[in-house]
Parts: C-alpha cells; sequence; structure tokens
C-alpha cells in the first residue's frame, strides 16, 4: 500500500485533504479501515501517493479494502490523479459516477471486482490519457455501447473487460479497437461477443488476446500467423471449429496458446508440434486432436504447462518428454494413449501436477515415482493400470495434495502402522482399488483432508470415531465396503456431502438437522425413526433400511430446495405428509415399498419440477389428484401395487414428457383412455393387474417412442447426479457426487426386472391380467421399437394379426390365456430376436410355424391349444408313444395352472380309448360335454390305429 510516493513531500494541499475525507465519510468502513485517514498530511495516509514538487494527490490504491457504500463524486475533484483503483471491494451494484470519469489525467484506472452495475458511462471516452484501463469481473455492468466510447482512448494500451456484458457483434467491437495503435494486450473474455473473429493484425504491437467464453463458430483465421508480436492468445469456449490451418502455429514469439474446450476444432498434433517453438503454455484440451506425439516434442523446453486432456490421442507417451525440464503440469487424461508410463517422467525436478486418467495404459506406476518430490497433484483414474501396489511408493511426495488412483487394476496395500511425510493431503480418491482389512489409519493424521473416496472396496470394522474429528472434511464417500458399527450423534457441518451406502452400518439416524449438499446412508441397516427435524439437503437417501414410524411432517419446513428425496425400502408407516409439495425444487421423490396409507395429497401437484414420481408398493388409496397433471416435467410416474381406484385419468396427456407410467397392480377400471397414447416420449407402459375393459384403442400407433426403433427417445432423466467441484491450485476441477438411479420392477420376459437396468434402453407395453376384450389391433405392428409386448390373461378374441411380425425388436412376447383363434401368422418367423413367447391357453388351430426362432422354443409356448400341431408339439407327443398328432404337455417342465387338468385329461383319454368297445355309452358323454376330451379321444385311437397298421 502506498503512503507517500516521495518521502520529501511537505504535506497534501487541503482542499484535496477534505475531498478525500468527503470520499471517506461515504463509505462504509470496518475493522479499523482507513483509520490512518487522520491528521493534515495526507500524503501519509494509507493508499495515498503525492507528487513531490506539488504535493497534489496523484495516485490513490484502495485495492481489497473491503470497502462499502457510495463513491461520491468529490474524489472527481481530484484533477491530478493519475492512478486509481479500486478493485476487489463491494459497491453493491451501484453505478460508476460519471463525474468520476473527468479525471482528465487519470493514466491508470482498475475497478476490477468491485460491484459496480449499469450501463458503463459515456464519459469513459473522454479520459483520453487513460493507458490502463480494467473494469473487469463486475458481474452488474453492462456495456452497450463499447465501440462508440472506446475509440477515443488513444493512448489505451492496456483493456479488460472480462465478464463484462457487451452483447455485441464482433465486428463492431473489432472496428472500434482497430484504431487504438497503441494497444498491447485484450482480455474481453465472456462478454457476450458473437460472430466472426475480426482482424485485428493492424495493432502491430498487440502481444496478448484473450477472447475465450464467447461465440465464434467459425475456423481460425489465417491473419494471427501476421501479427508478429503476439505472445498471448487465448480463444477457449469460443465454438471455433473446422481444421487448424498449417500456418497457424506460431513459430517466433508465442508463448501461451489456450484454445481450451471446443470440441469441433480439429487438428493432427504430430503436424502441429513439427517444429520447435518458444511455447510456455500449450492448452487444447476438449478439442478433437488426434495423431501421436513427434520426437520433436522434446525441443519445447520451454514449456511449463501442457494441457491436451480430452483429445484422441493415440500411441505411447514418448520417453523424449524427460527433456522437458520446466514442464509443471502436464494433463494428458481423456484420451486414447497405450503403453506404459515411461521412468522419464520421473526425471522432470518440476513437475507438480500429473493428469493421465482414462487412457489405455498398461503396467503399472514405476517405482521412480518416488522422485518427484514437486508433486502435488497425481491423478491416475481408470487408467488401465494394474498391480500390487504399497502404498509406501508414495511417502517421499511431501507436497501432495490431490491423489487419484480409483478404477484400475490395483490391489492397494495400506500397511496399518505406515505413517507419510505428507500432511497436505487434501484429496484422496482410491475407489475400487481392491484395499482390503481395516479402515486406513494413517488418514488420522491428514488434518487438511477435503475430500476422501474409499468407495468399492473391501475395507472391514469399525467406522473409526476420529474420522468426523477431521476439520476440513467436506466430501466423504465410504460407500460398499462391509463397514460396522453406527454413527454419531451429530455429523459435522463441515461435511458437504456423505455417502456410506452398501455397507453394514446400524443403529439410529445421526440428527439430519444440518446443511449438506447430499447425504445417502442407503441399504445398510439402520432402525428406528426419522429424526423430526430435516435441515437443507440437496440430495437425501435413507433407503433400504429397516425405519419405522411415519415421515416426518416437518419435511421442508426449513428448506424447498430439496432436489431429490428417497425414502423407499423402508417400513414407514402414515399418509404422506403434504408438507413435501413445500419442496417447491424437488425433482426426485422415491418414497416405494414401504407401508404407506392414505391419499396422495394434492399439494404433490406443487412439484412442478418433479421428473421421478414413485410410489410403488405401498397401501395408498383413492384416486390420482388431478393437481398432478401441474407436474409437467414427470418423465417417471410409478404408482405400482397399490390401492388405487377409478379411470385411469385422461389429464395424463399433459404430461407430455412422460417416459414410463406404471399403473400395475392396482384397481383401476373403465377403458384405456385413447389419449394414453398421445404421449409421444412413452416407452415403458405398465398397467398389468387392474379391471381395466373394452378394446385395445387403436391409437396405439400414435405412442411415437414405440414406433421409432431407434434409441432417440432415451430416458433423459433416469437418475440425479448431485455434484459439486474441488479445486486444487493449479489443477483441473473434478467433480464428486452420489448418483440416484431410479428401480421400479416390472414383468418382462417372464420375470419382475428392476427398472435400473432396463431404463432408458428397453420399451414395452404391458396391458396383461385384465379384463379386454375384442380383437387385437393390427396397429400394434406399428410399434417397432417394442421390446415386450404382453397383452395375457385378457378376454381378447380374433387372430394374431400378422402385422405383429414387423416387430423385429421384440424379445418377449406374450398372447396366452386369450379366446384367440386361427393359425399363427407365419410372419411371425420374421421376430428373429424374440427369446420369450408364449400363445399357451388359447384356440389356435393348424401347424405351428417352423425355423428360426421358433425351433428354440419350449412345448410351454403352444399348450392348451387343442387344435394346433406340429413341432414341438409333435415331437413330445411321440416321444411318449402317442403318434406325431398330439398335444400334451411336458409334465416335468411346467408350472402353470393348467398341469393337474391336462394330465387328467390324458389318463380319462387313455381310459376312454382302452375301454372303446365296451363303454360305448362313456364316449358318447365324453364327445358331448368336453370337446378338449373328444379331441384327445378320437387323435388317440386314430394313432392307435395308425399303429397297429404299421
Amino acid at each position: 500500500m502506498f503512503h507517500s510516493q516521495f518521502p520529501f513531500s511537505t504535506g497534501c494541499l487541503q482542499d484535496e485533504r477534505s475531498y478525500l475525507l468527503d470520499f471517506k465519510a461515504g463509505l462504509n468502513l470496518s475493522s479499523g479501515r482507513l483509520s490512518s485517514w487522520r491528521g493534515f498530511n495526507c500524503c501519509e495516509w494509507e493508499g495515498v501517493a503525492c507528487d513531490y514538487h506539488t504535493s497534489h494527490v496523484i495516485r490513490l490504491d484502495l485495492s481489497i479494502y473491503q470497502l462499502t457504500g457510495e463513491v461520491r463524486t468529490s474524489l472527481s475533484n481530484l484533477q491530478h490523479l493519475q492512478y486509481l483503483d479500486l478493485s476487489w471491494n463491494d459497491f453493491n451494484g451501484t453505478s460508476i459516477p460519471p463525474q468520476l470519469l473527468k479525471l482528465h489525467r487519470l493514466e491508470f484506472l482498475s475497478l476490477k471486482n468491485a460491484g459496480f452495475g449499469g450501463e458503463v458511462p459515456l464519459e469513459l471516452g473522454n479520459m483520453s490519457s487513460l493507458r490502463h484501463l480494467d473494469i473487469s469481473r463486475n458481474d452488474y455492468l453492462k456495456c452497450s455501447k463499447f465501440d462508440v466510447w472506446v475509440r477515443n482512448l488513444r493512448s489505451l494500451e492496456f483493456l479488460d473487460m472480462k465478464w463484462v456484458n457487451l452483447s455485441m457483434r464482433s465486428e463492431r467491437w473489432g472496428e472500434a479497437l482497430s484504431g487504438l495503435a497503441n494497444l498491447t494486450q485484450i482480455h474481453s473474455t465472456g462478454c457476450g461477443l458473437s460472430g466472426n473473429i475480426p482482424d485485428l493484425s493492424n495493432l502491430t504491437r498487440l502481444s496478448h488476446l484473450h477472447i475465450g467464453e464467447n461465440s465464434f463458430p467459425v475456423q481460425l483465421p489465417s491473419w494471427f500467423e501476421n501479427v508478429s508480436s503476439l505472445v498471448s492468445l487465448d480463444l477457449s469456449f469460443c465454438g471455433i471449429n473446422g481444421f487448424i490451418p498449417s500456418n497457424f502455429m506460431p513459430r517466433s514469439r508465442m508463448s501461451n496458446l489456450v484454445l481450451d474446450s471446443n470440441p469441433d476444432l480439429k487438428g493432427n498434433l504430430s503436424f502441429m508440434l513439427s517444429h520447435s517453438s518458444s511455447l510456455v503454455v500449450l492448452s487444447f484440451p476438449g478439442c478433437n486432436l488426434t495423431g501421436v506425439f513427434p520426437t520433436s516434442i522434446a525441443n519445447f523446453s520451454k514449456l511449463t504447462r501442457m494441457d491436451l486432456g480430452y483429445n484422441n490421442l493415440e500411441g505411447s507417451i514418448p520417453s523424449s518428454f524427460g527433456s522437458l525440464t520446466s514442464l509443471r503440469y502436464l494433463h494428458l487424461n481423456d484420451n486414447h494413449l497405450s503403453g506404459q508410463i515411461p521412468p522419464s517422467l520421473c526425471q522432470l525436478p518440476t513437475l507438480s501436477s500429473l493428469y493421465l486418467g482414462h487412457n489405455h495404459l498398461s503396467g503399472t506406476i514405476p517405482d521412480c515415482i518416488s522422485k518427484l518430490s514437486s508433486l502435488e497433484t497425481l491423478s491416475l483414474h481408470s487408467s488401465g493400470l494394474r498391480g500390487n501396489i504399497s502404498f509406501q511408493l508414495f511417502e517421499n511426495l511431501t507436497r501432495l495434495e490431490l491423489l487419484d488412483l480409483s478404477e484400475n487394476q490395483f490391489v492397494i496395500d495400506i500397511s496399518t502402522s505406515w505413517v507419510p511425510q505428507f500432511a497436505h493431503l487434501y484429496v484422496l480418491e482410491l475407489q475400487s482399488c481392491n484395499i482390503q482389512g481395516n479402515f486406513p489409519a494413517f488418514l488420522s493424521q491428514q488434518y487438511q483432508l477435503n475430500g476422501l473416496d474409499l468407495s468399492d472396496n473391501n475395507i472391514v470394522g469399525n467406522l473409526p470415531s476420529w474420522l468426523w474429528d477431521l476439520p476440513y472434511l467436506s466430501m466423504l464417500n465410504l460407500s460398499n465396503n462391509q463397514l460396522e458399527g453406527s454413527l454419531p450423534r451429530k455429523i459435522s457441518h463441515s461435511l458437504n456431502t456423505v455417502d456410506l451406502h452398501g455397507n453394514r452400518l446400524y443403529g439410529s439416524l445421526p440428527a439430519l438437522d444440518f446443511a449438506a449438499n447430499g447425504l445417502d446412508l442407503s441399504n445398510n441397516g439402520f432402525n428406528g425413526s426419522i429424526p423430526t427435524t430435516i435441515g437443507i439437503f440437496d440430495t437425501l437417501s435413507l433407503s433400504g433400511n429397516n425405519l419405522t414410524g411415519e415421515i416426518p411432517s416437518s419435511i421442508c419446513n426449513n428448506s424447498d430446495y430439496f432436489r431429490v428425496l428417497d425414502l423407499s425400502k423402508n417400513k414407514l408407516t402414515g399418509m404422506i405428509p403434504s408438507n413435501i409439495g413445500r419442496c417447491s425444487e424437488m425433482e426426485i421423490l422415491k418414497l416405494a415399498q414401504n407401508v404407506l396409507q392414505g391419499e396422495i395429497p394434492k399439494d404433490l401437484g406443487n412439484l412442478q419440477s418433479l421428473r421421478t414420481l414413485n410410489l410403488n408398493g405401498n397401501r395408498l388409496q383413492g384416486i390420482i389428484p388431478p393437481s398432478i397433471a401441474n407436474c409437467t416435467d414427470l418423465q417417471i410416474f410409478d404408482l405400482g401395487n397399490n390401492n388405487f381406484e377409478g379411470s385411469i385419468p385422461v389429464w395424463i396427456e399433459k404430461l407430455t414428457d412422460l417416459r414410463i407410467l406404471s399403473l400395475a397392480s392396482n384397481k383401476f377400471d373403465g377403458r384405456i383412455p385413447p389419449q394414453l397414447f398421445r404421449l409421444q416420449y412413452l416407452q415403458i407402459l405398465d398397467l398389468p393387474d387392474n379391471q381395466l375393459s373394452g378394446n385395445i384403442p387403436s391409437d396405439v400407433s400414435k405412442l411415437c417412442a414405440l414406433v421409432n426403433n431407434s434409441q432417440s427417445f432415451h430416458l433423459q432423466y433416469s437418475s440425479y447426479y448431485a455434484k459439486f467441484s474441488f479445486v486444487v491450485e493449479g489443477a483441473s476441477s473434478r467433480e464428486y457426487g452420489m448418483n440416484f438411479a431410479d428401480e421400479v420392477t416390472v414383468w418382462i420376459k417372464g420375470r419382475r426386472t428392476p427398472y435400473s437396468k432396463i431404463i432408458g434402453q428397453d420399451k414395452f407395453m404391458d396391458l396383461s391380467h385384465n379384463n379386454l376384450s375384442g380383437n387385437i389391433p393390427s396397429e400394434l405392428g406399428l410399434l417397432r421399437g417394442l421390446i415386450s409386448l404382453n397383452i395375457s390373461k385378457n378376454n381378447l378374441s380374433g387372430v394374431i394379426p400378422e402385422s405383429l411380425g414387423a416387430l423385429t425388436y421384440l424379445e418377449s412376447l406374450d398372447l396366452s390365456e386369450n379366446n384367440l383363434s386361427g393359425k399363427i401368422p407365419i410372419q411371425l418367423l420374421n421376430l428373429t430376436f424374440l427369446a420369450v413367447l408364449n400363445l399357451s391357453n388359447n384356440m389356435l388351430s393348424g401347424l405351428i410355424p417352423q425355423g428360426k426362432q421358433f425351433s428354440t422354443f419350449e412345448i410351454s409356448s403352444f399348450l392348451g391349444n387343442p387344435n394346433l400341431h406340429g413341432p414341438p408339439l409333435e415331437n413330445r407327443t411321440q416321444s411318449l408313444g402317442f403318434g406325431r398328432q398330439h398335444n400334451y404337455k411336458e409334465l416335468n417342465n411346467t408350472t402353470t395352472e393348467s398341469v393337474y387338468a391336462d394330465v387328467m385329461d390324458l389318463w380319462w383319454a387313455v381310459g376312454v380309448g382302452l375301454s372303446y368297445g365296451v363303454g360305448f355309452a362313456t364316449v358318447i358323454a365324453v364327445l358331448c360335454f368336453h370337446m378338449k376330451w373328444r379331441y384327445i379321444c378320437f387323435s388317440f385311437m386314430d394313432n392307435f390305429i395308425y399303429d397297429l397298421c404299421e
């Protein structure tokens, strides 16, 4: 901070002193700020400097003083002021005073991140002496007339407008700047610019051009090559596309080249790096670079940072990287690199950040990694490495802050007595590392630990009590281990995300009266009731425990910010609290498989952001409240296995984004409303085991997602990912969180299958076990995306439509226990993916189609159709010695309810045949009163005579 630029100053002028004091009076000061502003010599005040000869105040530096309040116009009376810095304060959205811009001698003005708002005054253009202007990072500041006033700043050398809303075509912006011949640095990141990248080649002194995070959906212009003064270029997040031109890569003064996250920008790395360069920073993550590393990489000896992550690079990491002795950051994650980690990387004395995750590497971590004494970040997540790793390998990395070895084929051994040398560990990720034994004891000394992920290992024993005393622990994921014990009564409020699901924890739940991003205690053995006070959560999952009692009526009292609430698979009783309707941000609500009673509260209709509502497997009753029609974002709506009644409401058509509808096993009656088939995204329709009647509407062909046999209608929100980021100094941010997948069971392919395995992939329709009548509509054959179709156990009649042969993706077809007649259409042979077929217990006749998938079906697929013949029916009866034309069940493979009746049919027919000549009257009775017996009897005698003749 400045007191006086010239120690021999005789003191400031008293009028200027009064101006400064008036300026101070408009500020809200605290903690002794500007306490030195007293006395007569203002040149000695903190942040003030005066001219040696004239005693005029020429410099005012109040950066990072936490100033608030107003900037009084008295400051504009300091007409000799040359330097003014008010950056990093908070003026709470107030406008920049136009009078302040009358300081014509001002050469340096910085209002960076000072909390100014409103429109930038046009008077700024009158500051003709201004050489340095920084008004960046003022969130509420806009500048719609930038091109009007900036062209007058002829002396301007440095311009920083980052995150100021310019909202204009870049041509106007470029034209306004092209006349400022003295410009050396332009920083206009995130300013709302769009269009082409303007030609600034006439700015011959331009050294820094940082215009990232704007919209330039164009190819890289060739004029960059003509600006020999350019040393730093940032075009990240701009939407640049096309191929990198051959003359683009600079070969002279360029030191920083940053083009992050332009996924449509293509180029060949080998060609780009084919010449030596003065590059210090090379950053192209999230582009579309291909190729391999050239041997010339060794020529980039000045490189301190190389970030080529999230590209399509191939080949191995060359050993020539060992020549880049200035390299500090090497990020090659998320590529297709192969081979081993070259030991030459251990020769980089300044390497502090190494990211090689999400590649196809082989081998293990070289032992020499322990020599990288400057290493702060090592991320090898999902890199393809393997081997037995002793944690002692890292004990000399005293600066280590982030270590990520997750999702490899390591077997990591952590000795219980091992004490590492590092003490600054910030994030440790060892997910799926085959860690055995007790909880790693060395973590009790890692007091800086912020994120810990030891999930999906085989850690046993009690959860250590010292874990809750780590002062900065924010993210904890210990899910899917074998940890035991109970939780403390209070969880530290520093914890932001806690995931302990899939362990053996027990006892009562801890207090839930804190604020957190996410808490997942699902699939453990917790018992007792849910605490009555629930704090502010983004996501909360307590499913799969033994919780009893009611859902607290106080839920959502303290916050409307709940996005995910999962209390499913417990033993909760009582009614659904209407208070849940206050959680206006709720996106997933899962209360399935409890013992809840009563009706659905109409207040749930207030959850207009709701995407999943799963109440399956309770004892709920009544009608579906019409207020649910307000939940227009619903994609999964599951009320199955309850006691709901009445007709299916026609207002469901208002749920236009619905993907999955399950009303199975309720008491719904009446017809299926045709409006149901106007849901163009519906891909799972599950209505079995109700009392529905009437015809299957021919409107089924309007189910666009089922008509489409592509995957274009994938479920968009089958799970919710609660996420947040850690940022380690100098390293990329990393998202962590919890995945809450939807899981609702349905009948498919003859067995119960959870939605979590089929959601977003399979498309099916189940209307079975109702009272539907009439013919099967031929329009069902238009639903070419169907994987499974089940309309069994109804009163359907008529023939099987030939159009069903067009359902070429069908894997399961069940038409059993209806009154269908006629032949099995030969077109069903086109169903080459069909794995399950059930046509049993109908009145079908004729020859069973032969070949293709039909040759794989068992006899049970066709039983109970007296006039049906051909293999496999014929094959089975022949093996029993009864000829070729019979239809008997295979006793040892059949479990249907008609087994006993069919056995009796068989032996009754045998008895009748043997006594044919003696009990003719009995035969007449059989022929008169039982058609199936009549058929079996005559068929048996025909074959008996046929066998005698042979």
